[in-house]
């Protein structure tokens, strides 16, 4: 196995630097990828790649620690070279121990998308997905295929598999747009896709008939869409990361533990164990075991995301959450509420629909100051009904006041994921009663 070989490789280099290396974790991943991408409505693309990427830590007791990722083609040289960086950079205050790896090998894989990247059978993604029924359209369906091993100094070791099949599709009608995107960890013949593929195109033929409008800055009730929500329950989990506190980069602070800091409309879970969502996973970059749980239930702030470095700093225990870097979610869920899709708009009333967005920034971290600015359709509500279309608006404020004026949540739940929302999101719409709203310049 070629997994094997390279780790196996990799672990004799660094056993040989006797006394300047005293622990250890190698992963190696074996990634396997088709890609179909789309523009004016036609297949234009598709891609297939296959990567193996090495990843290296490597620890003293004295607290130096260094990571890496290193070259598949020479990756006993590159081991080599990263044991002696090691030596030169300064022992930091996040060292702790390497803990034993008490978490399982795992495997969710869809035997169809396997056995397509692999070339055994094929499948008419095209087809599937009805795309010549679409229009004009653009945007990207992927099917994907991952093993991964991992070592480490205590001779652990872990195996996992995963599949997924992700996309997004932005469908044109005149100069109005409809986005939407779709995840998943089965291929189910593109149903999935088909459904995002037609409300995105639902959405470019409302604002197609709509006449375009002009509003002036100022406080909007707005609905978020799943795409925008995706985005922005993706922000909060980030900041739920005790590294981003350690780094003063989030507006969570240790006394918010077990404190309201949402409305009670939210509940939003980490869920690696989620298997109908990619990011599954039975154990985390340190091997520690993971678990599902809820960040925060009912606006109530439940716990900060841990690895072994940050809890030990901050005194606590590891919640299974370590990245490659530093803690991270896996599969997010936001727990449904009570209103329907058909009662979206009337309970909206007069306000905003907000369907997508992009460029997501902060101002200060530590505040939880930002803006986002819209995407594709943006829709004028007036007594419960799209009254306009509108050109790009900008949402602006405190995420954590934003997500306060959560009015109420949508029954129906969305899997989401696309280049704006990095990790799976199992969310509905959200309502928000009040949100500063200005309009941009570009």
């Amino acid at each position: 196995m070629v997994l094997d070989e390279i780790a196996e490789a990799v672990e004799k280099r660094i056993r040989s630097l006797e006394g300047k290396v005293d622990e250890y974790i190698i992963t190696v991943e074996e990634v396997s990828n088709r890609m179909l991408k789309l523009a004016n409505g036609e297949a234009s693309v598709t891609q297939n790649w296959r990567t193996i990427e090495v990843g290296l830590y490597l620890a003293r007791r004295d607290g130096r620690i260094f990571y890496t990722g290193l070259s598949a083609h020479d990756p006993e040289k590159a081991a080599a070279e990263a044991a002696r960086l090691v030596e030169a950079v300064e022992p930091s205050p996040l060292y702790a121990p390497l803990p034993r790896a008490d978490g399982e090998s795992y495997s969710n894989v869809d035997p169809k998308i396997k056995a397509y990247l692999e070339g055994d059978i094929q499948l008419d993604l095209a087809g599937d997905l009805e795309l010549d029924l679409v229009g004009t359209a653009a945007g990207m369906a992927e099917l994907g295929y991952v093993r991964r091993l991992f070592l480490n100094s205590h001779g652990d070791r872990l195996t996992g598999e995963r599949t997924w099949f992700k996309g997004y599709m932005r469908v044109f009608r005149g100069d109005r747009t409809g986005q939407w995107s779709w995840t998943g960890v089965n291929y189910d013949n593109g149903e999935r896709a088909r459904k995002a593929i037609q409300v995105a195109r639902g959405l470019a033929e409302e604002c197609e008939k709509l006449p375009l409008e002009k509003i002036e800055p100022g406080e909007y009730r707005v609905l978020l869409s799943p795409m925008i929500a995706g985005n922005l329950v993706n922000e909060v989990l980030f900041a739920a990361s005790a590294a981003r506190l350690i780094f003063a980069m989030t507006w969570i602070k240790p006394e918010m533990l077990g404190q309201r800091v949402v409305s009670d409309k939210l509940t939003i879970i980490d869920a690696p164990r989620r298997k109908d969502l990619p990011e599954y996973t039975l154990h985390d970059a340190e091997g520690v075991k993971t678990r599902d749980k809820p960040v925060i239930a009912e606006g109530v702030l439940q716990t900060l995301l841990h690895n072994t470095k940050t809890a030990k700093l901050m005194g606590t225990e590891t919640t299974g959450n370590a990245g490659l870097i530093m803690p991270e979610p896996f599969n997010i869920i936001v727990e449904p509420g009570d209103l329907g899709e058909e009662e979206q708009l009337e309970a909206l009333g007069e306000g905003i629909y907000v369907t997508n967005n992009w460029y997501t920034r902060y101002q200060n971290y530590v505040e939880g100051t930002f803006s986002t600015v819209s995407r594709d359709a943006v829709i004028l509500v007036k007594n419960g009904k799209p009254s306009a279309c509108l050109n790009r608006i900008r949402i602006t404020g405190k995420i954590q006041e934003l997500f306060a004026n959560v009015e109420a949540v949508g029954k129906t739940r969305w899997p989401m994921e696309w280049w704006e929302v990095p990790k799976p999101t199992l969310t509905p719409h959200i309502l928000i009663s009040k949100t500063k709203i200005s309009l941009p310049t570009i």
